[in-house]
């Protein structure tokens, strides 16, 4: 696949990922994690994750952005509203401070793609799926770690 296709594949998973987050829905609704795992094999099989002629610069670059997506997925974990309905099943859904830290783990994927490129580095958007990959797992995990944690039918609040 070229840059385009990359983009364009990355930004319309993002887009239905924020949105569903957006929406109450069942924790344990099909897999939180296979989006996720498609992702992270797909960036990976289309390599160029590090930059041959800078590797040590790539890998520091890639740690800082491993770093951020699991700092992000757990800042977005957080911002999940949990409860039980009366049948017992454990709901989800995104506030306005999931949309807000969505917004800033875009933008700071796109300060490090700039920092890149600043650097001299050959940047490849598969980097970006893998950085999406990675940041949904973790609020996947943390959200479901939590949800394990509320009882009744009471609301958890975005702080529990």
């Amino acid at each position: 696949m070229n840059t385009a296709d990359n983009v364009l594949i990355g930004l319309a998973v993002l887009a239905l990922v924020v949105y569903r987050q957006l929406r109450a829905r069942p924790v344990g609704e099909r897999g939180p994690y296979t989006v996720p795992a498609v992702l992270a094999v797909i960036g990976v099989a289309q390599g160029g994750l590090l930059d041959d002629a800078h590797p040590a610069l790539s890998v520091a670059l890639l740690a800082g952005e491993a770093a951020a997506a699991i700092a992000f997925g757990a800042l977005r974990a957080a911002t999940v509203r949990l409860w039980r309905e009366n049948d017992g099943a454990l709901w989800r859904r995104g506030t306005g401070w999931t949309l807000a830290a969505w917004l800033v783990s875009i933008l700071s994927r796109v300060g490090f793609l700039a920092a890149g490129h600043a650097l001299g580095l050959t940047v490849s958007p598969s980097l970006f799926l893998v950085f999406l990959a990675l940041t949904l797992i973790v609020q996947n995990l943390l959200v479901a770690r939590r949800g394990r944690r509320v009882s009744g039918t009471a609301a958890a609040s975005v702080a529990s």
